[in-house]
């Protein structure tokens, strides 16, 4: 791979070895609860750009030249970290949930190595659909994920960033309802009955609604089986005070 990383306190700096430009990175981690008791069910992991780093960084040659090993790079980190958090998150039976472009589940070796990595159950968060082919390589790397016992997720669906049909092309453990539908149509009963509907009979297990921040949308969302993540549970935080955490429920979601 082109990209290197470097610990740097709580964050860490990837840096690409090709033209010598490098960027601060720290995670964050969000719940993703049961609404009805608040229950913890995952965690989301998330890596966020330090815009307030002093060190010198040369981070515009950085993102001009974002690559796929890249997005490598960066999963591998974000399942080392957790690893390092194993027995915490496996006390506790959740999932994490790692974003990972669509176009890399044609790697089958860096699935395979992720999956051989990971010590926790993990779920790959699929987004960036511009070539939404199913190849055999990337049936094969499904095939690989699930085969551990780890799941695949569909991120952002109802966005205008992911086609319909996407929802339709891969054997989904889970899908994300993009926050901007619960903004547009939490008040249409009819509405939400029929994605719930919908999504159901296209995904093997519970849907998930992101961008819950009001107890409102709280309330009106435990009404349908689904999993709720947003700031309303909990503000993001390091997988440090996971700890803090209360457990999973046993159940079918």
């Amino acid at each position: 791979m082109s990209y290197i990383k470097y610990n740097h306190h709580k964050s860490f700096i990837i840096k690409n070895t090709s033209n010598n430009s490098s960027a601060e990175f720290f995670l964050f981690t969000q719940s993703i609860v049961h609404p009805k008791n608040r229950q913890v069910f995952a965690i989301d992991i998330a890596t966020n750009f330090n815009h307030n780093s002093k060190e010198n960084i040369n981070t515009e040659e950085f993102f001009n030249t974002i690559s796929d090993d890249f997005f490598k790079e960066l999963i591998s980190i974000q399942v080392e970290e957790l690893n390092i958090n194993k027995e915490k998150i496996n006390s506790k039976g959740i999932i994490a949930s790692i974003n990972c472009p669509f176009n890399l589940l044609s790697d089958n070796d860096f699935i395979k190595k992720i999956v051989s990595l990971s010590k926790v159950n993990i779920a790959l968060e699929i987004t960036d659909f511009k070539n939404g082919v199913i190849t055999d390589s990337i049936k094969k790397s499904i095939e690989i994920l699930k085969s551990k016992g780890h799941e695949l997720w569909l991120d952002d669906f109802m966005s205008e960033d992911i086609p319909i049909n996407v929802l339709h092309m891969l054997n989904w453990d889970r899908v994300k309802i993009d926050k901007t539908f619960i903004y547009q149509n939490l008040n249409n009963i009819s509405i939400m009955s029929a994605l719930h509907h919908h999504v159901s009979n296209n995904s093997l297990k519970a849907m998930i609604f992101k961008g819950i921040e009001s107890d409102y949308q709280h309330d009106e969302i435990s009404k349908l089986n689904c999993l709720c993540q947003g700031f309303l549970y909990r503000p993001p935080f390091t997988l440090g005070n996971i700890s803090e955490l209360s457990h999973k429920l046993e159940n079918t979601f």
